[in-house]
């Protein structure tokens, strides 16, 4: 190792440690404050960059963080693994059969929140080039624009469903799907583009020849490569520990993906995002093992990539106030105006279909590593790239407040309104989720009049789309019938939990399930929201926990009210 000796070996180590010590401190000091912790990887950057650093310590900054050295490269050869890696767990954030299943809501909507921020994004860098620092339209780079500003957060905006408590409820479902075909459809079309650069060519014949080798990779990979996967992975569970063999399969699998298809001139990162793709849509994935992957992941290599973005730009001197304030403008009022228009025509309320679109106009991490591609392979300056890095961050921070305040409930449907004596068996019988769901229903159908196969099978076909394990010994499995007027609420106790699939791996100790009519679309999300309120501390949920009976259940419930009460004032 004589090129890479001593002084390389302490740079790299100490470049690193610096650089994810400070990530991680603002990180977690930005979560406190319920903010999305990149913003904080982000800022950790910026200050240890070129910006600020780097301004005031120009000396110490060149030795520590010199261009081309030895361990620069290697420090690189992190950083992009850590995209790589990235864009893998963005890919597991994705369940392809929730788009079929959820029909026209995901069509409609998922098509207008791309054909119409692609649209104005085209048009807008072709038509006022001299905004983007251009002499005349490149349309390489209004394809570009038109993708930046299509494409989502889906980590993101699934935290913003968390958040806010609407992640298993329907909307919620409907806009993860509509964000995954987003996602999808940009970076099918951004893996083109970056072909287009590679080859600087824009010809019929060559853009056709892309598209076709593009195609038929993401064709193979969701399908043959699926296919094998989800065949493979119960074996792996089985004959290797859990969940290292299942992390360790995933992570070698998809940087195979990412080899293939960098060797044939579609970018590794895309490679990355259809393999987490194929391995999220595995029913055979616990919900546990993928937060294992994602704390690997996003505790260690997603703050070193983020931090490293500030590292190389100088954001003071490449701001530019008015691209960035049209960027952020184009990219919130496209999105919420083609959810509005798809939810429309969808037939969902405005006010709902409004509160999508503020929830998908998150651009998070995706847009960053977007601009960050774009701009290493010289197709945006670094001027558009801070403004772009910059709207990513704003649309991040305001998703959800707004959409927050426009998913507002009354609170006037509880459990307790919903719910009575005979909607409620103090120890199921039930040893698995399928169980527990059939048992609810038949009491459910019993007390209401209503086939409990109709019930059973249509809250099985939503638990298929989503596991309803919220997590803290709580699930709240749910289904949508036209043969009653009014919401009700079955509950059931579990002495020895039931395995929902929830995040946290914990056993459901309480199941509600959630029965709605057809064309009421808030009454789940009143109740998700008073169970996340009651249920969300462990001082106020372990007595409900231990009741048995229905009278200590309904004791433990108002109890909890009166300490949620306290606790917010």
């Amino acid at each position: 190792m004589e090129s890479f000796g001593r002084n390389e070996i302490i740079n790299l180590f100490a470049s690193i440690a610096l650089l994810l010590a400070a990530a991680r401190v603002l990180g977690e000091a930005f979560r406190r404050f319920r903010l999305p912790a990149v913003v904080g990887e982000l800022l950790a950057g910026v200050l240890l960059g070129p910006t600020v650093f780097g301004r005031i310590f120009p000396g110490a900054f060149a030795a520590l963080f010199a261009d081309g050295s030895p361990s620069t490269i290697a420090l690189d050869g992190f950083v992009l693994l850590g995209v790589t890696f990235l864009l893998l767990i963005a890919g597991l954030e994705v369940d392809l059969s929730s788009v079929g299943k959820l029909g026209r809501h995901v069509a409609f909507i998922s098509v207008m929140t791309i054909a119409l921020p692609f649209g104005i994004g085209v048009a807008t860098a072709a038509l006022f080039p001299t905004l983007f620092g251009m002499y005349r339209s490149d349309p390489v780079f209004s394809l570009f624009l038109g993708v930046a500003l299509s494409i989502t957060a889906l980590p993101i905006i699934a935290k913003i469903l968390m958040d806010i408590n609407l992640l298993q409820s329907e909307i919620g479902v409907i806009i993860l799907a509509a964000a995954l075909v987003n996602d999808i459809a940009g970076w099918i079309v951004f893996s083109i583009i970056i072909q287009l650069m590679k080859t600087g060519s824009v010809g019929v014949a060559e853009v056709v020849r892309m598209i076709v080798l593009t195609a038929l990779v993401t064709g193979f990979v969701l399908t043959a490569f699926r296919w094998l996967v989800n065949k493979i992975i119960p074996w792996v569970q089985a004959n290797t520990e859990v969940p290292g063999g299942v992390l360790a399969f995933i992570v070698i699998t998809g940087l195979l993906v990412s080899t293939l298809t960098e060797a044939i001139g579609i970018h590794a990162i895309f490679g990355a995002f259809l393999a987490g793709i194929a391995f999220g849509d595995s029913p055979h994935l616990k919900q546990h093992t993928r937060e294992v992957i994602h704390q690997f992941i996003n505790n260690i290599f997603a703050p070193l990539f983020f931090v490293s973005i500030g590292m190389k730009v100088d954001f003071a001197q490449h701001f530019n106030p008015l691209l960035t304030a049209v960027l952020i403008v184009i990219a919130f009022a496209t999105k919420v105006a083609g959810a509005m228009l798809g939810g429309k025509w969808a037939g969902l309320r405005l006010r709902q279909a409004t509160a999508i679109g503020w929830g998908m106009s998150a651009r998070g991490a995706m847009e960053i590593i977007l601009g960050l591609v774009a701009m290493q392979h010289g197709l945006i300056s670094r001027d558009i790239f801070v403004s772009i890095t910059i709207m990513a961050v704003v649309t991040s921070l305001l998703s959800a407040p707004l959409m927050k305040a426009f998913m507002r409930t009354t609170g006037a449907r509880g459990i307790l309104d919903l719910s009575d004596r005979r909607l409620f068996i103090g120890a199921l019988k039930a040893t698995n989720a399928r169980e527990a769901i059939g048992e609810l229903a038949a009491l459910a159908g019993e007390r209401l009049g209503i086939d409990p196969n109709l019930i059973a099978e249509t809250a099985l076909e939503r638990e298929r789309i989503m596991s309803t394990g919220i997590g803290d010994g709580v699930a709240v499995p749910h289904a949508r019938l036209t043969q009653i007027r009014a919401p009700r609420v079955a509950i059931g106790m579990s002495p020895n939990g039931i395995d929902f699939n929830a995040p946290d791996g914990k056993p459901a100790r309480i199941v509600f399930l959630i029965l709605t009519p057809e064309n009421d679309q808030e009454a789940q999300i009143d109740v998700l929201s008073e169970i996340a309120r009651l249920l969300g501390r462990a001082w106020t949920r372990d007595p409900v926990l231990r009741a048995h009976r229905y009278s200590e259940f309904v004791t433990a419930i108002k109890m909890a009210r009166f300490g949620a009460k306290l606790s917010e004032g």
